[in-house]
């Protein structure tokens, strides 16, 4: 009886032993916390950690591409461990400003391109000059470049010529299309890209045919000086002229500028022809907001 009673003991010890221990939790998705900045957008942060702006859209639960200064991001990155950024414990060092310096702004400058060259965001260079409105600078503007390297004289900053491959760059936020070979912008033309709904997709692509006048079949246009770039479903979107209705007249005339297009981005005629004489096939596109 008592060894009965002895064995009953332990196996309610043990079991009341294993109900207190924990169980081992399990393993949760790696991702680290992304504290949005200035001039920032989800593209642009997606590349910074070699993700896709899709997937942080998924894993913030966002159902738009808005995000704004100070929102944290959480991004999914396999290998990585949860990081928040700390505050910092103590008063940050001081480092000393390097002194401002100027630039005079040369025909095909846009205050984005500029700002680019000398890592600022267009806001920031907007607010050095007191420019109310970015798209509005003019050839012979002298600009304050503010944080550059100070400059010997009051000459343009020219760009090192190193590197002529030819690029093909596309902004959403701008409606406007750039072409560079190395650094030297060659070509800054005002574009339309897809309307709401049909909006041109953020990526890296390349120039994939090229065609003199190719046909819509869907929408029953004619797309001249046509460069392939991404297919989206059974269709394939480019950079083209603006399109010939059957009646001869150009859709969306007067709207360059405007998201207004099915999801390619639209050019002006003498311009869409000038960069297909231009581009050749295989050279990088790259679309971002």
């Amino acid at each position: 009886m008592r060894a009965y009673q002895r064995l009953s003991l332990l196996i309610v010890t043990a079991s009341l032993a294993a109900l207190l221990v924990p169980p081992t939790p399990p393993a949760l998705a790696q991702s680290i916390i992304h504290i949005v900045q200035p001039g920032e957008n989800l593209f642009r942060i997606g590349l910074r950690y070699g993700v896709s702006w899709q997937a942080i859209m998924q894993a913030n639960g966002l159902t738009s591409t808005t995000i704004y200064v100070g929102q944290q991001l959480v991004i999914p990155i396999e290998g990585a461990a949860p990081a928040v950024t700390p505050a910092p414990a103590t008063q940050p060092e001081v480092v000393p400003t390097p002194a401002s310096t100027t630039y005079i702004v040369q025909r095909g400058d846009t205050l984005f391109r500029i700002a680019t060259r000398f890592g600022l965001t267009t806001a920031q260079l907007a607010a050095a000059n007191n420019i109310h409105n970015p798209a509005l600078i003019y050839t012979g503007q002298v600009l304050t470049i503010p944080g550059g390297a100070p400059s010997a004289s009051n000459s343009p900053v020219t760009l090192s010529s190193a590197g002529a491959g030819k690029r093909i760059l596309v902004d959403i936020s701008e409606q406007h299309l750039y072409a560079y070979e190395g650094e030297r912008l060659v070509f800054s033309f005002v574009a339309s890209t897809g309307a709401p709904g049909l909006g041109t997709r953020p990526g890296r692509y390349s120039v994939q045919n090229k065609i003199p006048n190719a046909y819509g079949s869907t929408w029953n246009i004619w797309m001249p000086h046509w460069l392939g770039i991404y297919w989206a479903g059974s269709l394939q979107n480019g950079i083209h002229a603006l399109p010939i209705l059957p009646d001869g007249s150009r859709l969306w005339a007067g709207y360059l500028g405007t998201p207004v297009s099915y999801g390619c981005v639209i050019l002006g005629v003498q311009e869409a022809q000038q960069l297909y004489e231009w581009a050749e096939v295989g050279i990088p596109v790259d679309i971002q907001y």
